[in-house]
């Protein structure tokens, strides 16, 4: 009972903070200006200088891939989409081999066959 009640208190003084610390804007710039200084967790960096990164390479990338004419490479070429019944197996196939690449299975589907599926998130 002893450690419910110092939890309740914890969660309550925690409440509070934030509570404090979200409407009290000078609270909130402090905090800011802390989180984001060169002392914090995600400083800020305000010169060229100091955002170089030692050892990365500065060459000039080939122009092997790019579209003719630009400086930007050219997209990935599109598989054409899959019937809809065999989308959402190629999709579940993705998701068991490499889920983080599932998007890519995602933007090929047309609208028709996503509005005909039902998504539950748990």
């Amino acid at each position: 009972m002893y450690r419910a009640a110092n939890f309740m208190v914890g969660e309550h003084r925690e409440n509070l903070a934030y509570n404090e610390i979200l409407t009290n804007p000078d609270i909130l710039s402090d905090y800011t200006l802390q989180f984001f200084g060169p002392e914090g967790p995600y400083p800020v960096y305000e010169s060229e200088q100091q955002l170089a990164t030692p050892g990365y390479p500065t060459a000039p990338v080939s122009n092997e891939g790019m579209v003719p004419g630009s400086q930007m490479p050219a997209p990935p070429q599109a598989a054409a989409p899959a019937a809809p019944q065999d989308f959402w197996g190629n999709f579940k196939q993705q998701m068991e081999v490499d889920p983080t690449q599932a998007w890519r299975v995602i933007n090929q589907a047309s609208p028709q066959t996503m509005a005909q599926k039902l998504f539950v998130m748990e």
